[in-house]
């Protein structure tokens, strides 16, 4: 009998533990379709500031974010703000 509620409790625990994992992983996610947005929209203003393509002004923000030190993602949100992009961005997706 001990051995079946100790075979019950091991199973709820890492069933616990998925779930915690999922919840965690679905947050970042979130986080990371947020940031997303914002970096191609600014690289879609450095497309139309510089007459490039977007592999060629994604260049142009990962240059800019190493030489200065900033996060990709601060870097584009401060480039949106610079074109009067003064509120964060909404990303639209089911949640």
């Amino acid at each position: 009998m001990a051995d079946g509620l100790a075979r019950d409790a091991s199973r709820s625990l890492r069933l616990a533990v998925r779930i915690a994992k999922l919840s965690e992983d679905t947050q970042h996610l979130k986080a990371a379709m947020t940031t997303r947005t914002t970096i191609d929209t600014a690289v879609g203003a450095i497309m139309a500031q510089n007459r490039c393509t977007q592999k060629e002004a994604f260049a142009i923000l990962r240059q800019a974010s190493s030489t200065r030190n900033v996060k990709v993602s601060d870097l584009a949100a401060g480039i949106l703000a610079s074109v009067g992009q003064a509120e964060p961005l909404t990303t639209h997706f089911n949640h």
